[in-house]
């Protein structure tokens, strides 16, 4: 029932095209890539572009039951293997970017001002009671964030002050609005809010942060889906992506 409620929510956030108007391509992103897959979405020079957001764990959940979709965006491979081995690619996906992963707090905060400029000293700099947001179990930043973790040998110290969110756009939330004294977000979203970014973890600490778009078999326009993958390797999305902080491959 759950999952049959969440395929119907999806299709009316995608939204049904009226009477005459073309089919529009529908478009399921990692919610790190919100406002950049927007912009790509107007610049796309094809069927009109319905885009929805949300965890990579979850939208790919989705797809695999059955939910309509022509294209995924995700931000981590893992969940685009779980789609191929669902059976739910049509050919192969392609990297369209890269990314960082930081340690963000509220504006003005004191960790700030205590030297917290990695992991261990963050952990260090805590006073009782104070908590970090990190997006939950299975959702790429989470997962990103916990390998870091685990790889400094810190994971189960963190774990009393690790407080798990759907996404990392409510990570973010979170700690702007002050609920959180530190929040694990890509650095890209770091960007979109008046935040104090406290360091950024060593690339070695976890696996690459890659973003890869793959088109969907079930897709409503194969075609259409083939040619969006094409757009997003072009020099406009590359471009649109570069702007937003990504890294390009």
């Amino acid at each position: 029932m759950r999952t049959l409620l969440a395929c119907s929510l999806l299709s009316l956030a995608l939204g049904a095209p009226a009477r005459g108007e073309p089919e529009p391509l529908r478009v399921l992103a990692a919610a790190s890539l919100s406002e950049v897959v927007e912009a790509l979405a107007k610049g796309f020079e094809g069927a009109p572009v319905a885009a929805s957001f949300g965890a990579s764990s979850e939208l790919a959940r989705q797809i695999a039951d059955g939910a309509p979709a022509d294209v995924v965006l995700s931000a981590s491979p893992e969940w685009i293997d779980f789609l191929r081995e669902a059976g739910a690619l049509d050919g192969e996906p392609v990297v369209i970017a890269r990314g960082e992963l930081v340690c963000v707090a509220p504006r003005g905060s004191p960790l700030a001002a205590a030297g917290a400029r990695d992991p261990r000293a963050l952990l260090a700099s805590l006073a009782e009671g104070d908590l970090v947001a990190i997006a939950d179990a299975g959702v790429p930043a989470g997962e990103y964030a916990r390998s870091a973790l685990r790889q400094l040998g810190l994971l189960e110290a963190y774990g009393p002050r690790l407080v798990g969110r759907k996404d990392v756009r409510a990570v973010l939330l979170g700690v702007e609005q002050g609920e959180f004294q530190a929040g694990f977000v890509y650095a890209t979203d770091a960007r979109l809010a008046p935040l104090e970014r406290l360091f950024v973890f060593a690339a070695a600490s976890h696996p690459p942060i890659e973003y890869h778009a793959a088109a969907l078999r079930g897709s409503a326009q194969p075609a259409e889906a083939r040619r969006f993958l094409a757009y997003l390797r072009g020099e406009t999305a590359r471009a649109l992506l570069s702007s937003a902080g990504f890294a390009l491959p």
